[in-house]
């Protein structure tokens, strides 16, 4: 901090002669180290608050990195879960299949004469 207040003094200070301000006024002594410091303060802020957005972005990325696989293994575990209920599905609408639980309902393959055909 005191070499960055030495930097700023030695630029506004020239040979101890009064330098032009901003608006044209002249500063003398306390005032270009109040302006100084000043100026040190602003340049450490600034440089702080970009540091803190930074380290905040790469923060957000990683964040977003970890909600991302998390999504991938629950879309894998829901295609898996789809494949499963897909052959579920075949399994039950297979003639052999249906014809055992027609039975275990109590229901018969009618006789020949039985069957009524519908055009």
């Amino acid at each position: 901090m005191k070499s960055i207040l030495s930097f700023f003094k030695k630029m506004l200070i020239r040979a101890g002669r009064p330098v032009a301000g901003v608006f044209g006024s002249r500063l003398h002594g306390f005032e270009v180290r109040r302006a100084a410091t000043f100026l040190a303060v602003v340049v450490c802020a600034s440089t702080l608050l970009v540091g803190l957005f930074y380290v905040w972005t790469r923060m957000q990325i990683v964040q977003k990195g970890y909600e991302l696989s998390a999504l991938e293994a629950k879309n894998e575990e829901l295609k898996n879960r789809k494949r499963e209920l897909l052959l579920e599905i075949a399994s039950l609408q297979s003639p052999g299949e249906l014809e055992k639980k027609a039975r275990k309902l109590g229901l018969v393959t009618p006789a020949m004469g039985k069957v009524v055909h519908v055009p």
